[in-house]
């Protein structure tokens, strides 16, 4: 009985939409974390080829690539919000829940 329950529970948190994307941003954020651990004990040796700008120049580009990742993310989302509204009024609600399940989009998005 506590088996089946169990197995419920962890059937519906994977198939959620926020799972999967909760899941990757918290690999993300620890990932940010050691990095940002790694380059104030200086223990990065040899990695000067990577970047050599100073802190403007990083900070420029830094948040080049985040306005940039901003405004694809919103498009590519509110596309595929559009696109997703006019196919389940042409195929019914159930189209909804089996693309709001898909691994693959919910990776993606």
């Amino acid at each position: 009985m506590k088996h089946t329950k169990l197995a419920k529970f962890w059937d519906r948190l994977r198939s959620s939409y926020w799972f999967l994307p909760t899941l990757i941003a918290g690999v993300d954020f620890a990932l940010a974390l050691g990095l940002l651990e790694i380059d104030r004990r200086g223990k990065a040796p040899g990695w000067w080829w990577l970047y050599t700008g100073g802190t403007n120049g990083a900070r420029s580009m830094l948040s080049t690539i985040a306005s940039s990742m901003a405004t694809v993310a919103g498009t590519a989302f509110s596309i595929t919000i559009v696109a997703l509204q006019l196919a389940s009024s042409q195929f019914g609600p159930r189209l909804l829940r089996n693309f709001m399940q898909d691994i693959g989009n919910q990776i993606v998005l």
